[in-house]
């Protein structure tokens, strides 16, 4: 039935379609051809040829470290007696003995493999010992192998020690014409302490070196790991290996990064050069080179560097050279006069390969098959192989131990009986004949000698408290490998010293026996003899480690390769940037322009001057309430008299979004300093400056702003400052942003987050609106300034005279006022005039000490203005409805800017029809709150002020007690 349902097909025929024509092989030999599945042959097809490059090629062994060609190299050198303490041989002669015996590939595959073996600064520990040109860091070819030499390092002694004690499975060759061992015993941790690399088909592997010493320790601690402690073996690994360490040395950084790398098989770590500075001729300064990363041409690396020099890349470079010596490489790179080390240093950084990264990947054949290995499971397979070296070397130890004590048991029986013996050889007729005649002589046989009968012996087992092979009466017999050994023992071995020597070798043996067979009968005592063979390696190759680790990151930014230098930056009017050096902008002071030079349209002036580093912040805050970050250094430097980068290509700025505030930062996470915003409807917010230390190009959320509502003015506090609103119909409030969290009564602002909204800071009248925004020191904050001035220019006693002189007018004052019930009569007049005596006193020593006064200036519509001092303003609660900071009158117009001022700031004015005037605000008449000021700008009856902006004064940024906006 089974042969109807599936009827045999002639060879040629394709079985899924028999009745075809077209699919049958036809033609000579076609029966014997048999038609396959294309697709699953490729597939078995490339898995065995994927295998075959992954073992066999590619991926070195977890055991030994090595690839199959190493192994062979090594293997062969042994075979061939090159040990460190022999003469070099001929690297031809190496290569052709490998190759003809077990690598049957091409000659310069294996003399590659074995230069590299040889090279000091691929390998941490070099294996084989190389007599003449094997390459060098410069990139240069190893010479040809007919003209250099080599023998293996002693190093390389240990990785083949015991391989001739059963230790490792050999298997045929390719030829199986001999043997080859699978992995070689290796005493060290070749895969870890000298890494590797390979590609293989779909994966690769990339396993740094690292010092022999920590490796070591570290699979020691392993080992004596008790099974009571909780700790991780990668915890153990980690106290002893700190990180990589390659042969030429160099800085490692990101040492917590090295764990998690450790722990998972997989990582990065950069690597850079090491450097140190020089003082040369004419006060410059070289930048020396002694040590570079892991695996970088240096020949190429100086090439780079005169590259990067040549094409004012890095510009403060003026030459480049190779000093490198038989002593130590040293590479000199000569730096301009002025230039700064730093930059420079950070400049070859990122564009050369003083920096490189080292992608870990540390995958290996285990078990056959290839896996990623965690650091501790690589060491533990070290040690398991070491365990299987060790068992089967003692089991191998103890078979040949056994063996010669057999053979002295023989000696001494023989020796017991000696007379006998020699009378049993002299009797025999052949060497046969007296072989036979000893084994039946001790097996209890009778024997006969020409004609002499010679009765057998028997042995007494307890007497030589050995087990042996005994007879059917229970007494000892003798094989006949001691009968031939007793035949062959020589005559002076049957002197009394020769006689003593065979019994304490065979007490010795005995001993021996005894301590293989505990060794295998004790794991712990097997672990402990791996021990001590690690302790005496390490004790015997260890050495200092070469790299070191840093424990900072060191990805460079653009940040670093940009010098940290004091920059004044421009923002016009209109929203164009830039920024221009300090040292340009105060050469253009000596040449008496007196002002920062900037190229803009008529209608465009200068708006906000900051001076601020290069590395600083600048954020931009939006009427929306948004903000954005820009670095000082991302501002354009387009010379002094350039026009600058407009701010809307510089931020992503969203439909319908316009920067009203920049306030430049350097430190966005210090602690105690705070954005302060003002709405126009008169919302206030305090928040940390440290939420927004997280910076995005996108930009975030600042303050909560209703739609009915924009964000009119920034500013940095401290926390303790005093905050002033003005309005466009003419009022103001004052009052203190200083909030205490334990005290009920606390006014002040208190600490909000950026989503937050705010509070109430001014109580308007119907149709009126915020204008303007300053923050003032308080007054304990210019008393506590006025005290470090006075005593740093002695002035104290006079400053306490114009104190007591204050606090004795104003109680003066206070009593005027009790007395006169409220009005103002002659006596509370004349207290007030000595009070503003006083004060003027106090503003003349001021003067003095370098303490400006904290001005407000109001500009109003029809261009009046004046300037008054923010202590004229009394302090009142949060969301009052303030006081009148300036009459706002038909002739005057509403207010249009308030701003802080001091005696040395510039005001500029734009009108709506384009009219621009710039006077100094000291110009400006002072006048007390309340007033309507003086005429500042002549205007057209149908122009109004469109805007005005203080610019600070052009030399330097100054205290922050003289309000001067320097945001």
């Amino acid at each position: 039935m089974a042969d109807d349902q599936n009827p045999q097909l002639p060879l040629g025929s394709n079985p899924d379609n028999p009745n075809g024509s077209d699919s049958t092989i036809k033609g000579p030999g076609a029966a014997l051809l048999l038609p396959i599945n294309i697709e699953d042959e490729m597939r078995r097809s490339y898995l065995d040829y994927s295998m075959s490059v992954i073992i066999g090629r590619a991926l070195p062994d977890v055991r030994d470290g090595l690839k199959p060609v190493h192994r062979r190299i090594l293997y062969g050198m042994q075979e061939m007696g090159l040990q460190y303490n022999k003469k070099y041989t001929k690297s031809a002669k190496v290569v052709g003995h490998v190759m003809g015996n077990y690598h049957p590939h091409g000659d310069s595959a294996i003399y590659d493999a074995m230069v590299r073996l040889a090279q000091d600064f691929s390998l941490r520990y070099p294996l084989v010992d190389g007599q003449g040109n094997f390459g060098s860091i410069d990139g240069d070819p190893p010479a040809a192998m007919r003209y250099t030499e080599s023998r293996l390092t002693r190093l390389a002694g240990e990785m083949l020690s015991d391989i001739d004690s059963d230790t490792v499975d050999f298997a045929p060759n390719y030829d199986e014409s001999t043997q080859e061992p699978t992995v070689l015993p290796a005493r060290i941790p070749n895969l870890i302490v000298n890494g590797g690399n390979g590609i293989a088909v779909g994966m690769a592997t990339n396993i740094p070196p690292h010092n022999l010493t920590e490796v070591i320790n570290a699979a020691i601690s392993l080992i004596n790991k008790e099974k009571t402690d909780n700790r991780r073996d990668i915890q153990l690994v980690l106290e002893h290996v700190k990180g990589p360490d390659f042969p030429t040395g160099g800085y490692l950084y990101g040492r917590a990064g090295i764990a998690q790398t450790y722990a998972t098989g997989r990582g990065r770590f950069i690597m850079r050069a090491k450097v140190g500075t020089e003082n040369i001729s004419g006060g410059r300064q070289a930048i020396v080179v002694t040590e570079i990363p892991y695996q970088v041409n240096k020949a190429n690396l100086i090439k780079r560097i005169a590259e990067l020099a040549n094409e004012k890349v890095i510009d403060d470079i003026s030459d480049v050279r190779d000093e490198s010596d038989r002593d130590g490489m040293r590479i000199v790179i000569e730096l301009k006069r002025g230039a700064e080390q730093q930059i420079v240093l950070n400049q070859l950084f990122k564009h050369t390969p003083m920096q490189e990264s080292f992608s870990m990947i540390f995958l290996a054949v285990h078990n056959g098959q290839p896996k990623v290995l965690p650091l501790d499971e690589a060491i533990r397979a070290f040690i398991e192989h070491r365990i299987e070296v060790v068992r089967r070397r003692t089991a191998f130890l103890l078979g040949k131990a056994r063996d010669r004590e057999h053979i002295l048991l023989g000696y001494q029986i023989a020796l017991d009986h000696l007379d006998n013996v020699i009378k049993i050889i002299r009797q025999s007729s052949s060497r046969a004949d007296a072989r036979e005649n000893l084994f039946s002589y001790f097996s209890n046989k009778r024997i006969n000698l020409r004609g002499t009968e010679l009765a057998g012996v028997k042995l007494d087992p307890a007497k030589y408290s050995i087990d042996m092979t005994f007879s059917t009466t229970g007494t000892l017999i003798l094989s006949y490998r001691q009968v031939d050994a007793i035949l062959e023992l020589q005559l002076y071995r049957l002197t009394q010293l020769s006689i003593d020597e065979l019994l304490n070798e065979l007490k010795n043996v005995r001993d021996n026996i005894e301590e293989f067979e505990s060794i295998l009968a004790s794991e712990k005592k097997l672990r402990r003899v791996i021990v001590k063979e690690l302790e005496e390696v390490r004790d015997k190759y260890g050495d200092e480690r070469r790299t070191q680790i840093i424990d900072e990151t060191t990805e460079i930014q653009l940040e670093d390769l940009i010098a940290d230098e004091q920059v004044a930056v421009t923002i016009s009017n209109t929203g164009y940037l830039k920024r221009t050096p300090i040292s340009t902008y105060r050469q253009q002071r000596r040449g008496g322009t007196g002002r920062l030079g900037m190229k803009t349209r008529e209608e465009d002036f200068v708006a906000q001057l900051i001076v601020e580093s290069t590395h600083a912040y600048l954020l931009c805050f939006t009427n929306t309430g948004r903000v954005y970050w820009l670095k000082v250094y991302e501002i354009p430097d387009v010379g002094a008299a350039g026009k600058g980068k407009a701010m809307a290509s510089l931020l992503a700025l969203q439909p319908g979004e316009k920067v009203i505030t920049i306030l430049g930062i350097r430190d966005l996470t210090e602690e105690g300093k705070f954005i302060l915003f003002a709405t126009r409807e008169g919302t206030v917010k305090k928040t940390p400056l440290t939420d927004f230390s997280n910076v995005m190009s996108r930009g975030i959320i600042a303050i909560n702003i209703d739609k009915d509502d924009e964000l009119i003015a920034c500013r940095v506090t401290s926390g303790s400052d005093v905050v002033f609103l003005a309005t466009h119909d003419g009022m103001a409030v004052r009052f203190s942003e200083f909030y205490d969290k334990d005290s009920e009564k606390s006014g002040g602002l208190r600490p909000m987050g950026r989503n937050a909204a705010g509070n109430k800071g001014i109580t308007l009248k119907k149709g009126d609106y915020v204008i303007g925004l300053a923050v003032t020191p308080s007054a304990e904050q210019r008393a506590q300034r006025r005290d470090e001035l006075a005593a740093e220019k002695n002035l104290i006693k006079e400053l306490a005279k114009v104190r007591a002189e204050i606090d004795s007018v104003n109680e003066a004052l206070t009593k005027a006022r009790e007395a006169a019930g409220g009005t103002e009569d002659d006596k509370v007049k004349a207290a007030r005039k000595s009070r503003d005596a006083a004060y003027e006193k106090r503003d003349d020593l001021d003067e003095k000490l370098g303490l400006s006064p904290c001005l407000i200036l109001s500009v109003t519509e029809n261009g009046f203005g004046k300037r008054t001092n923010v202590e004229e303003y009394r302090l009142q609660s949060r969301g009052g409805s303030g006081v009148i900071n300036m009459k706002a009158t038909a002739k005057t117009g509403k207010v249009s800017s308030v701003q802080l001022v001091n005696d040395a700031s510039e005001l500029m004015a734009i009108s709506q029809f384009g009219k621009i005037i710039r006077i100094d605000t000291s110009s400006i008449r002072a006048a007390g709150r309340s007033t309507q000021g003086v005429k500042l700008l002549n205007l057209e009856s149908d122009d109004k002020v469109a805007a005005a902006v203080v610019i600070p004064p052009e030399e330097a940024k100054t205290e922050p007690e003289t309000g001067m906006l320097l945001q």
